[in-house]
């Protein structure tokens, strides 16, 4: 399904964009209120069908909770495929690492959003309706034709597509079992996917440090 974008949203996406700024946003967050104290230690689970993302993912999540001196745990060096490994298993070896939380992130799903761009026409040449005098190029229709045709510029319309993922990431203690936080976050999907993933990453761990979790 594709969605239309209203013009005057555009100048902000794509100057967003150029400026390198973060291509996700947090749609929305939730924090156990019966969950009290921080985590220090979380097992790290992405779920995805490609291994190479998942462990790009994993360890660059790690990194980026370890500047907020988390310890994160990517679980591909236990699990080489995730999406095959049991519930059962995966706690195993939860456990095994020592974790007090786990971190488990998916895609939801994706679709097209589409921006468009009206056309415009620009006329030069123009002066104050009031005091009103006229070009001296008015004087002689060839004059006045030239001028005119030449002065007007048209601006056809234009249509940017880009795709949107949403992902969930969900935060649980790892003695209990329970979900302590909650996030669905949106990302425009770039070529460079390295990038999108640093911007996912530090999305997620800024809210987790504004919960209190971190």
């Amino acid at each position: 399904m594709i969605r239309k974008i209203s013009h005057w949203l555009f100048p902000i996406i794509v100057a967003a964009l150029l400026a390198g700024c973060s291509s996700t946003t947090l749609s929305g967050s939730w924090r156990s209120p019966d969950f009290q104290g921080q985590i220090s230690k979380v097992y790290l689970v992405g779920v995805s069908k490609s291994e190479i993302n998942r462990r790009m993912f994993e360890t660059q999540f790690a990194q980026e909770l370890e500047s907020y001196g988390v310890n994160g745990i990517p679980s591909y060096k236990d699990l080489p495929d995730a999406q095959k490994a049991d519930s059962k298993e995966v706690d195993a070896w939860m456990k095994k690492n020592g974790a007090d939380s786990m971190l488990i992130t998916r895609l939801v799903g994706t679709r097209t959003e589409e921006v468009v761009t009206p056309g415009r026409i620009s006329e030069y040449g123009s002066w104050p309706t009031r005091g009103y005098s006229y070009p001296s190029y008015y004087r002689h229709w060839g004059s006045y034709y030239d001028r005119c045709c030449s002065e007007i510029i048209y601006e056809p319309p234009t249509v940017t597509q880009y795709e949107v993922a949403t992902i969930e990431a969900n935060l649980y203690e790892a003695k209990s079992g329970e979900l302590i936080w909650s996030a669905q976050l949106e990302t425009v999907i770039e070529s460079d996917l390295q990038k999108l993933v640093a911007d996912f990453i530090k999305t997620v761990a800024r809210d987790l440090r504004q919960q209190g979790l971190i």
